[in-house]
C-alpha cells in the first residue's frame, strides 16, 4: 500500500498487469470511505481468468474484494454497493449474479447488475465495482407497492448511497413516485450529491422528471444492453448542503461540453460529456478533460483530488478502443491515482455524446 497524510491507495501493479501503462489504484481510502477500481477476473499477467463463465469469475472477483479490503484494513461488513458489470449470457443472469453476491457479502450490501455490450478482453465477462465505508451504520429499503420502484438506501457516514429500480412500465411516473419514497426516507433531491442512470433501450432519463438539475451532464444516463431489464440508477445523497460553489455559469455548456459540478462536506462530484457529434470519441475525450481542468481550476481543485473515476463511452470490444481514449485520459494522473473503472455501453442519453466522465473526490483542506 502507498500512503499519503489523508489517503490510502492499493497499487494497481502489486497484483494485475493491464495491457497499457496507467496511473490509477485498486482501491483508495479516504478515511472511512473506500472505493475500487473496476475487479476484474484476471491472473497477475492480465490473462483472462475461467474465460467465458460469468460465474466462475463472479466467484474470482468476489475473493479479490475480500482479499484487497483486508489489505485496505477493513472488513467485508463495510461494502454498501456493488455495481455488476456483466455481458449477459442467459435470462437469469442478473438474479444469479445478485444472489452470489448477497451469498458472498450479505444482503445488506446493494448489488445492482448492470448489463453491458462486451468487454475489452476475449472471455472477460464481468468488472465489478466497490463502494465500502467503515462508518456504514445500516440499510433500509423502501417500496412503491402500486409501481414496484424500489429504493435502497446505506447509511454510508458521510452521505447515503441509494440504489433504485423501477419496472420500465413505471417509467414515466418515476420523478413523483421516487420523490414520495425520499420524503419517506428523510431525504430530499435538493442534497443529491450524485446520479448516475441506466436505461433500457429506448427509454430518455429526461422523461423521469427526477433530477433537479439542468443540463444532459446532470441528467446524463448509459443505456445498457438487456432491453427488458429495469430503469436503475445510482445516487449518493450527502448530510451535509450541497451547492455548486457558484460556479454553475462557468461551467455551463462551453465548445459543447456539458459540466456538472456539486460540492458538499468535503467532498465533490463532477460529471462531463462532450455532445458534438463532428469529434470523435478520443477528440470527446480530450475535449472533455481540457475543460474539466479549467473547471477544477477555477474551483480550487485538481486531478490529485479525485478518488474515484467512471467513464462510460460508446466503442467496439477492442482493447485498442479502450485503450485509445484511456490514454488522453491517463495523462492527467500521476501514481497513485484514483479508482477508475472505464466501460464500453450501447449508448448515452445526450445525443452525439460518445463517452461520459464521472469524478467523485475530495475538496482540498483549504476548500472544506
Amino acid at each position: 500500500m502507498m500512503n499519503s497524510p489523508a489517503t490510502t491507495y492499493l497499487p494497481f501493479d502489486a497484483v494485475w498487469k493491464m495491457r497499457i501503462d496507467h496511473p490509477y489504484s485498486l482501491f483508495v481510502r479516504e478515511g472511512a470511505i473506500l472505493w475500487s477500481c473496476g475487479q476484474c477476473p484476471l491472473d497477475t499477467l492480465g490473462n483472462v481468468l475461467h474465460p467465458g463463465d460469468l460465474l466462475r469469475q463472479a466467484q474470482a472477483v468476489a475473493g479479490f474484494i475480500r482479499r484487497f479490503l483486508g489489505d485496505m484494513q477493513s472488513r467485508t461488513s463495510s461494502i454498501g454497493r456493488l455495481v455488476v458489470y456483466y455481458v449477459k449470457t442467459g435470462p437469469e443472469d442478473a438474479v444469479l449474479l445478485k444472489e452470489l453476491f448477497h451469498h458472498e457479502f450479505g444482503q445488506s450490501v446493494q448489488v445492482m447488475p448492470v448489463a453491458v455490450p462486451h468487454f475489452y478482453y476475449d472471455g472477460m465477462l464481468i468488472e465489478v465495482d466497490v463502494f465500502a465505508s467503515d462508518e456504514k451504520a445500516g440499510d433500509t429499503r423502501f417500496v412503491d407497492e402500486e409501481s414496484g420502484l424500489t429504493l435502497e438506501l446505506c447509511d454510508a457516514g458521510p452521505f447515503f448511497w441509494a440504489t433504485v429500480s423501477s419496472p420500465r412500465a413505471a417509467g414515466q411516473e418515476i420523478g413523483p413516485r421516487l420523490n414520495r419514497l425520499l420524503l419517506r426516507a428523510n431525504l430530499s433531491p435538493d442534497t443529491l450529491l450524485a446520479e448516475q442512470w441506466f436505461l433500457p433501450a429506448g427509454f430518455d432519463i429526461s422523461e423521469t422528471g427526477f433530477s433537479v438539475r439542468k443540463g444532459p451532464a446532470a441528467r446524463n444516463g448509459a443505456r445498457v444492453s438487456d432491453v427488458d431489464t429495469d430503469i436503475m440508477a445510482e445516487l449518493t445523497f450527502a448530510k451535509a448542503p450541497v451547492s455548486d460553489g457558484g460556479l454553475q455559469a462557468m461551467v455551463a455548456d462551453v465548445e459543447h461540453v456539458s459540466i456538472s459540478l456539486h460540492m458538499a462536506g468535503g467532498y465533490f462530484h463532477l460529471t462531463a460529456l462532450d455532445a458534438l457529434p463532428d469529434r470523435d470519441l478520443v477528440e470527446q475525450t480530450a475535449t472533455i478533460m481540457r475543460r474539466v481542468e479549467a473547471v477544477f481550476a477555477q474551483a480550487g481543485l485538481s486531478f490529485r483530488d479525485v478518488r474515484k473515476s467512471t467513464t462510460y463511452y460508446i466503442a467496439g470490444s477492442s482493447a485498442d478502443e479502450l485503450h485509445d481514449n484511456m490514454s488522453v485520459r491517463n495523462g492527467y494522473y500521476a501514481k497513485p491515482g484514483p479508482a477508475s473503472t472505464g466501460l464500453p455501453v450501447e449508448g448515452l442519453s445526450a445525443r452525439g455524446a460518445q463517452i461520459s466522465i464521472s469524478l467523485f473526490g475530495v475538496m482540498p483542506l483549504h476548500g472544506r
